[in-house]
């Protein structure tokens, strides 16, 4: 069965994965650029990937025998996530579809209704980026919150130490693999 902090560590990870393809979403501030249709499918693609792993892990926790609070705990964020990760990727059919009626249409211009039409498919292409970035920031954030929820007890008083100090830096995911009395113990010494 996995630990808590296995599953803190599962669940942080995901979520930076989500942040790093978050990342990849086209821009889509002035000035409006069509964002490159191979880059879309891509990233269709690679947020399918996602779907699948998240799926396997919640697999795994949803059928384990007789399940510790964490496990479940772990299963409902990646089901939660899993949900938001599908709404990006349909967000992002609706950037490729726009985008093939915009390639469709280019010879068209100069027909009634051509300008109107193609400035409605920008602002839905705008509208569907800005969507699935918001759907990929919600499911890193259940992530993160159900890996706080998870964490062992040793690691949440230093997360908490940590958030209090001036100028420290921010804990990443990996700062969670040290065991929270090794970490304490080779922390300096703070003079105030």
């Amino acid at each position: 069965m996995n630990s808590p902090m296995s599953e803190a560590l599962l669940l942080h990870s995901t979520a930076a994965g989500l942040d790093a393809q978050r990342a990849k979403l086209p821009q889509v501030s002035a000035p409006f650029r069509l964002p490159n249709p191979i880059s879309v499918a891509s990233q269709i693609a690679e947020l399918g990937g996602s779907i699948i792993t998240m799926g396997d892990e919640y697999l795994f926790h949803a059928g384990a025998v007789a399940p510790q609070e964490h496990t479940v705990h772990t299963a409902e964020a990646l089901a939660s996530a899993i949900g938001s990760v599908a709404q990006a990727a349909s967000a992002l059919g609706t950037v490729a579809q726009q985008i093939a009626f915009v390639a469709r249409t280019a010879g068209k211009r100069g027909d009634a209704g051509y300008e109107d039409a193609h400035t409605v498919a920008g602002q839905m292409i705008e509208f569907a980026v800005e969507t699935a970035r918001d759907d990929l920031a919600e499911a890193a954030q259940t992530l993160r919150t159900a890996a706080s929820a998870v964490s062992p007890p040793a690691v949440k008083v230093q997360r908490a130490a940590l958030a209090r100090s001036p100028g420290a830096p921010a804990p990443t995911p990996t700062a969670i693999a040290v065991p929270a009395t090794a970490a304490i113990q080779r922390a300096p010494a703070r003079s105030r």
